[in-house]
């Protein structure tokens, strides 16, 4: 039959997506005239690699498609090449409605990316088609996601949630695999997603080996520490971390041999030391493909205890070289690790699986028979599961399964999948959830702002100005020294009694806005101050007393003296006291005003901020749709 594949990312020898798009395109043509879709950068290692063959075995064709050069740019960003990757998808409809119209195809099917979250090129053309494999749904439980490495925490608590989203009845998966005569899935998580949803799927590993290209040695029972391996990025979704703390839980001698880089190196590094396993822990950096094929013989066992790995090539390499497997029970390496060809620990709480992940390093290290029966079980499954060419048998039968059960009529839709989608149509519950969340912040930023100015101008209002008021009111008449001196020196009974008078009227002027003062304190600092204030101001009347009564008693040479010594030194205090409290209200009142000031600024920010997001949004779910 006529077969077009759509493999993005195909390219020989390069590992990976391009590996497994190169893979498909070769093994299904064995059996079919097939037409690879990819890009113009694939192009060199394909022809060298079809060179190279010369001729000894069936070839497809391949369609180079590329979008415009200055779009080409974005494939240099992770970021930007999923953006590329989907324009990519979407353009090359037509190029394949083109290519259709002048020689038509039996079968679609798309090969890489092998990820369930985007478009593919395959739909709507009339033609039975096949998706996948895919994978991508599997998420990290929340109690071993990375609380302890922020950037990488953020991206998984999105990912999940993308993925919780994505799965929905109204959303993508479901709309993706309906229109989809054969859904192929490489993980128990994918297949699961798809049966809540009343959608079939075959469970069919995306990776594969060239088995009869690889050497490979026979290994005996190892005497001495347990070698242990792991190989991979060093990324908090690989669980390196689990596998350290593992590694030191297991009552064991055993080593283990880091075979990679990523950004969680240095974290892993700073572990091992507080694990204090330096000497049982080797970090070997980067190696190439060649290289690491080779170590596979200096070792016993794999620890591979990623969290959500749709395929794991390290895996199927170290049981194609006997080497039994630990890790967890999902994603892709769950697959590969069947019963009796290594150990899955469940995913729990994180102590039971750093337990459960110490439990098999410790079986392994004492029973080393055990250790050799598993390690040649799982060369036997990778020689019959993910040999390239069994592969290529399976595929043909899904080939032919799914061109004989193919109808005039669309693929069958659950009725409540069916029903979801149909409202999709009207309303983009993506884009209604997101707008409506982004309403909520928005009216969130709003209430918050008005809130929080609210409390600014209380505080201006019921605090600062009242504050500023009475403190002045205070100031100006806290302390008069001068009346104090006319007491003393003016002898005249009359005169004195109309200044004694007069000191009483301020004095009593005074404690009344000190009191009023008193109610609008809402700080220590000004509490602080303000009681300090009345300290020295009951220090200032005691003395200022004593030099009244002196001078009432005729004794006006001493009052003179209490005056020049005491007094007077106390009303500089009295009056530093009570500038420092005007200065500490003027103070707060200038930072309140800032602080208005300030906060209306951020909150144009964010709003300016928000409404580039919900354009920025919205242009992109048009995209993904």
């Amino acid at each position: 039959m006529r077969v077009l594949l759509s493999a993005f990312a195909c390219e020989p020898h390069k590992g990976s997506e391009p590996e497994v798009g190169w893979q498909w395109a070769m093994q299904m043509a064995r059996f079919h005239d097939v037409t690879v879709l990819t890009q113009s950068k694939n192009r060199a290692g394909i022809e060298s690699a079809l060179k190279s063959l010369g001729g000894k075995r069936p070839e497809p064709h391949f369609i180079y498609f590329d979008l415009p050069k200055w779009l080409q740019r974005l494939r240099k960003y992770s970021l930007g090449l999923r953006i590329y990757y989907v324009l990519w998808q979407k353009w090359a409809r037509e190029e394949v409605r083109r290519k259709h119209l002048e020689n038509p195809f039996d079968l679609l099917h798309h090969v890489t990316f092998a990820a369930f979250r985007y478009p593919a090129v395959i739909w709507g053309h009339g033609v039975p088609c096949i998706w996948g494999p895919v994978g991508g749904i599997e998420s990290i439980p929340t109690p071993l996601l990375p609380w302890t490495h922020p950037v990488s925490f953020v991206e998984e608590v999105f990912r999940n949630f993308s993925n919780l989203m994505q799965a929905a009845p109204y959303h993508d998966l479901p709309k993706r695999a309906a229109a989809s005569d054969t859904v192929l899935v490489s993980t128990l998580e994918m297949q699961n997603s798809l049966a809540a949803l009343d959608i079939p799927s075959r469970l069919m590993p995306t990776i594969g080996l060239e088995t009869r290209e690889l050497t490979w040695q026979s290994h005996r029972p190892s005497e001495g520490p347990l070698r242990l391996l792991f190989v991979g990025k060093i990324i908090t979704l690989k669980g390196i971390d689990l596998a350290l703390k593992a590694l030191g839980a297991s009552d064991t001698d055993a080593t283990l041999t880091v075979i990679g880089t990523g950004n969680f190196l240095s974290a892993a590094q700073r572990l091992v030391k507080k694990l204090r396993l330096e000497k049982r822990v080797t970090f070997r950096g980067q190696l190439t493909r060649e290289q690491v094929l080779n170590a596979y013989s200096e070792f016993d066992l794999m620890l591979f205890p990623s969290l959500h790995d749709t395929g794991g090539y390290a895996v199927i390499e170290a049981m194609f070289n006997e080497l039994p497997v630990i890790c967890l029970d999902c994603g892709g390496p769950a697959v590969a690790v069947q019963p009796g060809c290594g150990i899955r620990v469940p995913i729990g709480p994180r102590r039971s699986v750093i337990a459960g992940l110490a439990d098999g390093i410790r079986l392994y290290d004492r029973d080393r028979g055990t250790l050799l029966i598993h390690g040649q079980a799982a060369r036997q499954s990778i020689l019959k599961n993910y040999d390239w060419d069994q592969k290529g048998e399976q595929m043909r039968e899904v080939y032919e399964e799914t061109l004989n059960q193919a109808t005039e009529q669309s693929p069958a839709i659950p009725k409540h999948v069916r029903t979801a989608l149909a409202a999709r149509r009207l309303v983009s519950f993506k884009g209604s959830l997101v707008a409506t969340a982004l309403l909520l912040l928005v009216g969130m930023i709003g209430f918050l702002s008005l809130n929080h100015l609210k409390n600014q101008a209380d505080l201006i209002v019921n605090d600062t100005l009242p504050g500023l008021s009475y403190s002045g009111e205070a100031n100006a008449y806290i302390v008069d020294a001068s009346r104090t001196l006319l007491f003393v020196t003016d002898k005249d009974a009359g005169r004195r009694r109309q200044i004694q008078n007069e000191i009483d009227a301020i004095g009593a002027r005074t404690t009344k806005y000190l009191a009023l003062y008193r109610s609008q304190i809402f700080d220590e600092e000004d509490r602080t101050n303000f009681e300090h204030l009345i300290e020295v101001r009951g220090k200032y009347v005691e003395i200022r007393e004593q030099v009244l009564n002196l001078a009432a008693a005729g004794r006006e040479k001493e009052a003179l003296i209490v005056y020049n010594e005491s007094l007077m030194p106390m009303h500089a205090e009295v009056k530093e006291a009570a500038d420092k409290l005007f200065e500490y209200n003027m103070k707060q009142g200038q930072l309140r005003g800032q602080r208005i000031m300030r906060f209306c600024t951020i909150t144009q920010i964010v709003l300016g901020v928000a409404s580039v997001a919900v354009f920025a949004l919205g242009f992109f779910f048009g995209l993904f749709k």
